[in-house]
């Protein structure tokens, strides 16, 4: 009788623990290929290809080959500083591609960023992706929507 309380209680946190874990793993890995995808760009400074190896550091890395999110947008954008210290997204500068490399919009070319010292551009990137629940086929939940940013000062090339 007792079982029969307490065997649904218990595989229900089962699987919220399993779920839970599944969930940050996927959180940790979209956060690991941010910053690689943004360290890549920062490295590359103006190389024409600066954006498709950032893109193809996130493809090739644990967040594009998991199955448990589905990346549906990266965004690397120009960030600029404020007089407070702060950075803000400069929306005439801001490229979206999708996860295989393909753009969706580009106003802001890898060539024409500034990577002289003292005078570096920052770089954000964002991804915006969707974690499919493992046990959501059993609740019917909708996949959750989730971004993950990373910002960073462009290398200078020339000092």
């Amino acid at each position: 009788m007792e079982f029969a309380f307490v065997a649904p209680i218990a595989l229900f946190l089962i699987f919220a623990v399993l779920e839970g874990a599944l969930l940050l793993f996927t959180i940790g890995t979209s956060r690991f290929a941010a910053g690689q995808g943004a360290i890549r760009d920062a490295e590359l400074g103006n190389a024409a290809n600066a954006d498709t190896q950032a893109i193809q550091a996130i493809r090739t890395g644990p967040l594009g080959s998991t199955s448990l999110a589905t990346v549906t947008e990266i965004d690397i954008y120009r960030l600029k500083a404020q007089s407070n210290g702060q950075l803000s997204v400069d929306a005439t500068a801001y490229n979206r591609y999708r996860l295989d490399g393909s753009a969706i919009s580009v106003t802001w070319q890898p060539a024409v960023r500034n990577v002289r010292q003292g005078f570096t551009d920052f770089l954000g990137l964002s991804i915006t992706y969707q974690y499919q629940w493992a046990s959501g086929r059993l609740l019917g939940a909708a996949p959750m929507q989730l971004s993950q940013a990373f910002d960073v000062r462009l290398e200078p090339q020339t000092y």
